[in-house]
């Protein structure tokens, strides 16, 4: 089977996706806006501006995970696998 996304193989959906999906989406609408609408106006101004909020957003995020990263917890062993203490003794 094809695997599309490594990003999928887990069972959580990162913040930063969501924020990449909401820049697409104002992005796309300023398009439509500027296409559509002739006379610019002040909403152009807000869209861009939500777009640069967003990007800042990410950057922070990135940055937060970076420095503080998250601790990933163990879950229960199944009977073959060997824990990663053994392997390091081993080694």
């Amino acid at each position: 089977m094809l695997e599309i996304v490594p990003l999928f193989k887990t069972n959580h959906m990162p913040v930063r996706f969501l924020i990449y999906v909401a820049i697409t989406a104002l992005t796309r609408l300023l398009i439509s806006n500027v296409s559509h609408h002739n006379p610019p106006d002040i909403g152009i101004i807000y869209l861009c501006g939500g777009i640069l909020l967003l990007a800042f957003a990410i950057l922070v995020v990135r940055y937060a995970s970076s420095a503080f990263p998250s601790v990933k917890v163990e879950g229960p062993r199944r009977k073959g696998e060997a824990s990663l203490e053994t392997e390091k003794g081993e080694v």
